[in-house]
């Protein structure tokens, strides 16, 4: 699974889980349907600004680390 993908995923099972609309979600985080669709289609690439907000109302935090070759 590729990184939109995971993202995508993320998001949308967070989002059902907190039972938010799309629409709710797309007005809590100013993006747009579509937009907002295709990133948990994980075919979207979004702004870090965007993805920000959708994150910050949705309650999640995007981690970054090194990653460990074996």
């Amino acid at each position: 699974m590729n990184l939109k993908s995971l993202i995508g995923s993320a998001i949308k099972s967070r989002r059902k889980e907190l039972k938010i609309a799309q629409a709710d979600l797309q007005d809590y985080a100013e993006i747009g349907s579509t937009a907002l669709s295709n990133l948990e289609q994980g075919k979207a690439n979004i702004s870090i600004d965007k993805l920000e907000k959708i994150l910050e109302v949705l309650g999640l935090e995007l981690v970054v680390k090194v990653k460990i070759k074996g």
